[in-house]
């Protein structure tokens, strides 16, 4: 049985930096979790515009680095036993036969063949043991059911509702994260304005009856946010894997089922993960921001940082490895061993570590030598890309967070009255009004 294609990540033995990168590369919440500490909470927090913005940075990204480790490590393996179980798919919690869910979905698709799938992926895990356990653990799952389809059908109920369980999960404590931080500031100062603009305005005029009502109001939104989207997401998943006669978009789905595999069973993919920011977390941060400034610096801080994070590696890996490949005689990029043109060469992935071993073509000497400079280029690109993050983005988010709160004192100054009780003269309640506002 031919077991080279399937792909997973490659076992530790001893840390090095090849293994390193190729664990990185492959699990998104991790990646993500490095790109936060480095390039979204560390440098912000140095680009903030005082204390409070700085502090309240540093709780969010802390919070996230946490729950980057925490969902994938201790949730998700959870789900995957508790809803095998449930489904009749395994006969108990603690054995090997739970790795089932290790299989691609691309082997659950209505065309697939579910038992090569299980023996495939049964062989990967048995060479690293040197036994067979997995093979008969498997075989024993397919020859209870004795029905192919019925165990197709049964997996992807499991993988729907691990799916939708994370989702639903990951997009709750990324909806969370902004409103702790906020409470938290709103707690220690007493202020109710985005924590950036603390310096360079006064507090809004709202009372706290009305601060309560928005937040309860906003609250309901932010729940919708973080339940319907995972609902609708999964079961759409599903639907594309199991259609006999798909439509334009479940099509899509089926042809990209390795899209929404889980790397090691724990770590969503990189797709999955985007989604959950775009229908769960951006929408949470936009409704829970405490004024227009403060969602206008979201909106443009999540739409910079989504274009970096899933455009900015992927550009400066592509142009480096283009480069490498070129110069110094790697096999860094992705061909496919195709002649391709300059927009086709553009769109090149990199090579995906956990597997350069499997590919034939390339030579030993040639395999050592892009291993070295392949992670090299990696970590190159992702420190660059934190850099931009950042440094870049915030200096231009502050320059228009200014000028917009200076725009709103103009409109103000604009609007006052020009003539006051007690003989105030425009040029005094100028003067009071700018004391105020810098305090």
């Amino acid at each position: 049985m031919d077991c080279k294609k399937i792909s997973h990540t490659p076992n530790f033995k001893g840390l090095n930096i090849y293994n390193t990168t190729a664990y990185v590369q492959n699990h998104t919440l991790i990646n993500r979790g490095i790109t936060t500490l480095g390039g979204s909470t560390a440098p912000q927090c140095i680009m903030s515009n005082n204390k409070h913005e700085a502090q309240e940075r540093a709780l969010m990204g802390g919070i996230y680095f946490v729950a980057s480790y925490l969902t994938p490590v201790l949730l998700i393996p959870l789900y995957n036993k508790h809803f095998l179980k449930n489904k009749g798919v395994i006969n108990s919690l603690h054995g090997i036969e739970k790795k089932i869910i290790q299989v691609s979905k691309k082997y659950l698709t209505p065309e697939a063949n579910l038992k090569e799938g299980l023996e495939k992926t049964a062989i990967f895990f048995d060479k690293k043991t040197g036994t067979n356990e997995h093979q008969k653990a498997f075989e024993q799952i397919y020859n209870r059911y004795n029905n192919e389809e019925k165990l197709k059908k049964d997996l992807l109920s499991v993988h729907e509702k691990v799916l939708m369980t994370d989702f639903i999960t990951t997009g709750t404590m990324w909806s969370a994260i902004p409103w702790i931080a906020t409470e938290f500031t709103q707690h220690r100062t007493k202020r109710k304005d985005f924590s950036a603009g603390f310096e360079l305005k006064k507090d809004n005029s709202k009372s706290d009856e009305e601060v309560k009502k928005s937040k309860l109001k906003k609250l309901g939104w932010n729940v919708a946010f973080s339940l319907i989207p995972g609902i609708l997401f999964a079961k759409t998943v599903t639907k594309g894997l199991s259609a006999a006669k798909p439509n334009k978009i479940l099509q899509k789905i089926s042809k990209n089922a390795t899209s929404f595999d889980y790397t090691s069973g724990t770590n969503m993919s990189k797709f999955t993960y985007a989604s959950i920011w775009v229908l769960s977390s951006f929408p949470a941060k936009l409704i829970s921001s405490r004024d227009s400034n403060e969602r206008k610096d979201r909106a443009l801080r999540d739409i910079g940082l989504f274009t970096m994070f899933f455009g900015g590696d992927f550009l400066i890996n592509n142009i480096a490895g283009r480069l490498a490949d070129k110069f110094l005689g790697t096999k860094i990029m992705n061909d496919g061993g195709k002649d391709l043109n300059f927009f086709q060469r553009f769109k090149m992935p990199l090579r995906n570590f956990r597997t350069l071993d499997e590919v034939k073509e390339i030579p030993s000497e040639v395999l050592k030598k892009t291993k070295n400079i392949g992670a090299g280029l990696y970590w190159f690109s992702l420190l660059a890309n934190t850099a931009l993050i950042g440094f870049g983005l915030p200096k231009v988010l502050n320059k228009f967070l200014r000028h917009n709160i200076e725009k709103e004192k103009q409109e103000e100054l604009k609007n006052a009255p020009t003539t006051f009780k007690g003989k105030v003269t425009m040029e005094e309640f100028f003067n009071k009004y700018t004391q105020t506002a810098c305090k």
